[in-house]
C-alpha cells in the first residue's frame, strides 16, 4: 500500500525519516505504529527533494515527534570490499524548526 503525501493530515506520524540518497537528493521516510513507510508524491514518484530544508518545509504542518536526517553508505562494496555485516546507518536527529532563525527573521 502507498502511502500519499496528502494523505498524511489523517495520520499519526510518530517519526520523520529524511533519507539522504546522493549529495542533494532527499526522499521522505515516515514511521507509523512502528512501520516505515515511503511517502509517494503521486501514482509513480515519490516524494523527492533535492533540498534538506524544502523537505523540512513540507513537512511544518504536522504533528511529528521526531525528525531525523538518515544516511546510509553503499561505498564500501563499490571499491570491492566485501559487504559489511553490520548495518552503517546513520542518523542524525534534527530539530522540529527548518530554519536556524525563527522564519519571521528570515
Amino acid at each position: 500500500m502507498k502511502l500519499y503525501y496528502k494523505n498524511l493530515a489523517a495520520k499519526k506520524i510518530d517519526k520523520l525519516i529524511i533519507n539522504s540518497l546522493d549529495q542533494a537528493l532527499y526522499q521522505a521516510i515516515v514511521l507509523i505504529n512502528g512501520a516505515e513507510h515511503t511517502v509517494w508524491k503521486d501514482e509513480k514518484t515519490t516524494l523527492l527533494t533535492r533540498n534538506l530544508t524544502e523537505m523540512r518545509e513540507l513537512f511544518e504542518q504536522f504533528d511529528i515527534n521526531e525528525i531525523v536526517l538518515r544516511h546510509e553508505s553503499a561505498y564500501d562494496e563499490m571499491i570491492g570490499s566485501a559487504p559489511k555485516k553490520n548495518s552503517n546507518r546513520l542518523e542524525v536527529p534534527l530539530g522540529k524548526n527548518p530554519y536556524a532563525l525563527p522564519k519571521y527573521l528570515h
